[in-house]
């Protein structure tokens, strides 16, 4: 499964890249679904966190939180110190931590999913397992920012698009036990036509921990496109921005969809 994440890491970090090499200026200042950020700091955040999981820069969690808490403060001042580079700079810090990153899981790629990654933003203690799959499903999301923001649609059936997909179904279950808070017996089925076509489902128990599974007679079933799902739990756009098809209990079904986002 390693190797399965780092090329589909690749994969999409080498077209973000070339995509963002071939933007004009008015391109690069474009707003995306990320409040108060451009594709170009977008682009930011992606050569800071490169070049840390390169180990070409070395920082540490800051100790005061945003109102996103810690981790959206970390991110964030990746981005606020890269806004007095020019673009190319960007793209040049961008480029060689791919590069280097590249080489290095090439030269030596992991081979225990449980031992703790080198290299890690902001030294936290991610597992190769955890790094790599989030570093898949960072850079396919992003990637899908800049992509939504200057109109040039791609990459949505990418192997980085099937490793965030199946990424973010596993968090349904937490979405409809935890964040909906739904009664025991009840079931929901997402159910994703394309382009990656795929049924996720989950069902809440007796102990009120709902699991996965796809629910013979679900509560309600939400019909929408693997883009659509996608954009919902990272949280890039609410349930009315997006096309969803609703059956059954319709105050549940709105309830999940105001819970999807798992991530920022």
């Amino acid at each position: 499964m390693l190797q399965t994440y780092i090329d589909a890491w690749l994969a999409s970090a080498r077209d973000t890249l070339a995509l963002l090499e071939d933007l004009d200026d008015a391109q690069w200042s474009t707003p995306t679904d990320l409040p108060g950020w451009t594709v170009a700091d977008v682009a930011s955040h992606l050569a800071h966190l490169e070049a840390v999981t390169a180990g070409h820069v070395v920082d540490e969690a800051p100790t005061t939180a945003s109102p996103g808490g810690l981790a959206s403060a970390y991110t964030e001042a990746g981005v606020e110190a890269r806004r007095g580079l020019s673009r190319e700079q960007v793209l040049t810090e961008l480029r060689a931590g791919i590069d280097a990153r590249a080489r290095s899981l090439g030269d030596a790629p992991p081979t225990d999913a449980s031992a703790r990654a080198d290299h890690t933003p902001a030294g936290v203690g991610w597992t190769w397992d955890t790094m790599l799959r989030n570093r898949t499903v960072d850079i396919w999301c992003h990637e899908q920012d800049v992509r939504r923001a200057v109109g040039r649609p791609g990459n949505l059936d990418s192997p980085a698009a099937v490793v965030t997909t199946h990424t973010f179904s596993f968090a349904m279950p937490y979405v409809l036990g935890k964040k909906v808070g739904a009664t025991a017996g009840t079931s929901v089925l997402w159910d994703l036509t394309g382009p990656l076509a795929m049924q996720v489902g989950a069902t809440v128990g007796d102990d009120g921990r709902a699991r996965p599974g796809v629910p013979g007679s679900p509560s309600a079933t939400l019909t929408l496109s693997s883009d659509a799902f996608a954009v919902l739990a990272a949280g890039r756009r609410g349930p009315g921005a997006v096309d969803v098809g609703i059956a059954g209990d319709t105050d549940l079904a709105h309830r999940v969809l105001e819970q999807m986002a798992v991530t920022f």
